[in-house]
């Protein structure tokens, strides 16, 4: 052990602090590749055609969501099986929302 230890262990001493460096590391500035000139005038992933395709097929698929939709019966204890399995509801809707999806789906495809 050297004398410098021996000192800290002795019982009598008390033992000085010991400080140590603290270092503050500053992080780099990187600049946001989002922000560069050379990004701001790429187009877009697709072109404008393409997403008014895009926003058709939303729509026929929320217009499909929206003829699913049933509205209340004035009396909740009886069953109209007439408004529940109406054509609206089991085969037009399903139909419009299948087209939505075929319109999006060709909107991504196409290019």
């Amino acid at each position: 052990m050297s004398k410098r230890n021996k000192q800290k262990n002795r019982p009598g001493t008390v033992a000085e602090p010991t400080a140590e460096a603290v270092r503050n590391v500053a992080a780099p500035r990187v600049k946001d590749p989002r922000l560069t000139p050379e990004r701001a005038g790429r187009p877009l992933v697709f072109g404008a055609e393409t997403y008014k395709w895009l926003a058709g097929g939303f729509v026929l698929i929320v217009v499909g969501f929206l003829l699913m939709v049933g509205g209340r019966d004035p009396d909740p204890t009886v069953f109209d099986a007439e408004s529940i399995y109406s054509f609206r509801r089991i085969t037009l809707a399903p139909i419009i929302i299948l087209a939505g999806l075929g319109v999006t789906t060709y909107a991504i495809f196409k290019k």
